[in-house]
């Protein structure tokens, strides 16, 4: 699916707006990474707002972004629904932000990749500059062996490359896996990330 084809980022949502919440995020925030609430949180290319609505409604400070109109429209609605939640909405893209606030919690679910390549090293410094001191980020990129691959605008790592990015960071999930599927069919390969910034 390509990141600029408004109908195919629809029917992404469509599709998955029945789905369970990320079992990364979910990971993330269990006994071992991030067991309380109420912190701040980034959620990084929001999409359909299935990870918003459960870091809102675990009673986490929201922050979503996303530069895709229906995504946003998606979120703002979600905002009426939880009117007593602290959920701030950004429409941006990855190569506009300027900068990221201080959190607790940044999750990137499949987002990453379509960060523009010659932009990608600023916007990971943003990443790792914004956590709070033992702050976490949960996240995927996506490997040099996937089919998207021809996509210019998009970003492939190797497992060296991901490593290096992880260097300062405390490493509680570094997991890699490929194969096929996906709601477009396609050989995928992907690296599972769950990062600490370590305690000053």
């Amino acid at each position: 699916m390509k990141s600029n084809n408004e109908n195919g980022w629809e029917a992404f949502y469509t599709a998955s707006q029945t789905r369970p919440a990320s079992p990364l995020l979910r990971l993330a925030l269990g006994e071992q990474c991030l067991p309380m609430g109420n912190g701040h949180a980034v959620d990084l290319g929001c999409g359909s707002g299935i990870e918003t609505a459960m870091l809102s409604g675990a009673g986490w400070s929201v922050l979503a972004i996303d530069k895709e109109a229906r995504a946003i429209e998606r979120i703002e609605a979600l905002k009426a629904e939880l009117p007593a939640a602290d959920l701030t909405v950004w429409a941006s893209s990855f190569e506009e932000l300027e900068s990221l606030p201080p959190s607790s919690l940044i999750h990137a679910g499949l987002s990453l990749p379509f960060c523009h390549p010659a932009h990608f090293s600023v916007l990971w410094g943003m990443v790792r500059s914004a956590l709070a001191s033992g702050g976490v980020f949960a996240g995927h990129l996506f490997g040099d062996r996937h089919d998207w691959t021809t996509h210019s605008g998009m970003i492939f790592h190797s497992r060296r490359e991901v490593e290096a990015l992880c260097e300062g960071l405390d490493i509680e999930l570094l997991r890699e896996s490929e194969g096929e599927g996906g709601l477009v069919p396609h050989h995928w390969h992907r690296f599972d990330l769950i990062l600490r910034k370590p305690e000053a």
